[in-house]
């Protein structure tokens, strides 16, 4: 039997670094998935926190900095790709078309930020890393361009929902769904692959399906739930049926509801229910 991949979502982190989460919980969780899981953390969560590090000023840093240094804490973790690149390859066996975002660059990333001092260290391409191979180098990382990139993505998303609301979309159906993740991700739209798509992406067409339910009532404000399309892209990391993701935010599960994958999305407690009847 496969060892099941742990997935955390940005509401996770942040609860165990704020405290929300206590310390014996995480650490009770922590060993569990060294014994008896995988580690795998999605680029969407590291996004989240890169862009909230990015946004926060000098004397944040050290806090949102933090935050990094928590989800990278887990034993034997392993950086998701771009979920485009993930279904490519764990549903098509197509190659990357983002080798960018491959699992070692991403480490190299979490590496820069947790040796940065400051966050203008980091912004200005100043971080040293004291690791072989890396003599005589400097790193930084673009942040605004990272917020960039999220924002466009969720107003993209908004954008989208606000013309179902007003008519000018037709309500989407799982053919078209199928048909437009297909073009996004570089797959030819076909029936085989449709199926095959929507087989492995159950919990997110539900996910989507909700939102675009949502979007025709007038009360809904896009503005204020931002964050949904971070979660429904988080849903596409379920087409690997061994990863169980773990959030803290009860409006997925009911978002997906019927979804053959509801199953393994968990709730935080859950997880610590899991880790204590192992680790006790």
């Amino acid at each position: 039997m496969l060892r099941p991949k742990i997935v955390f979502d940005t509401q996770v982190i942040s609860n165990a670094n704020s405290g929300a989460i206590s310390a014996t919980d995480w650490d009770n969780v922590s060993k569990y998935i060294s014994r008896k899981c995988r580690y795998q953390i999605s680029v969407n969560t590291l996004y989240e926190l890169l862009s909230s590090l990015a946004n926060g000023d000098e004397g944040h840093f050290l806090t949102n900095q933090g935050r990094i240094r928590l989800l990278c804490a887990p034993a034997g973790r392993e950086f998701l790709p771009l979920v485009g690149d993930f279904v490519r390859r764990k549903v098509f066996g197509f190659p990357a078309r983002r080798p960018d975002f491959r699992s070692g660059w991403l480490q190299i990333w979490a590496e820069v930020v947790l040796a940065a001092k400051t966050k203008a260290d980091l912004q200005n391409g100043k971080v040293v890393l004291r690791k072989a191979g890396h003599s005589g180098r400097s790193y930084g990382i673009d942040l605004q361009l990272l917020v960039r990139q999220i924002a466009e993505g969720k107003e993209s998303h908004a954008q989208r929902l606000e013309k179902l609301r007003q008519g000018e979309l037709l309500s989407s159906t799982s053919t078209t769904w199928s048909t437009a993740v297909l073009g996004l991700i570089g797959v030819p739209a076909n029936d085989a692959n449709r199926a095959k798509l929507l087989e492995a992406l159950d919990a997110a067409h539900k996910y989507d399906e909700s939102l675009y339910d949502m979007a025709k009532n007038h009360n809904y404000d896009f503005s204020q739930h931002d964050t949904d399309w971070i979660d429904s892209q988080q849903m596409y990391y379920l087409a690997d049926p061994s990863v169980l993701f773990v959030t803290c935010d009860s409006n997925i599960a009911f978002r997906v509801r019927g979804s053959t994958q509801r199953s393994r999305i968990l709730n935080f407690p859950e997880l610590i229910v899991r880790a204590t009847s192992v680790n006790g």
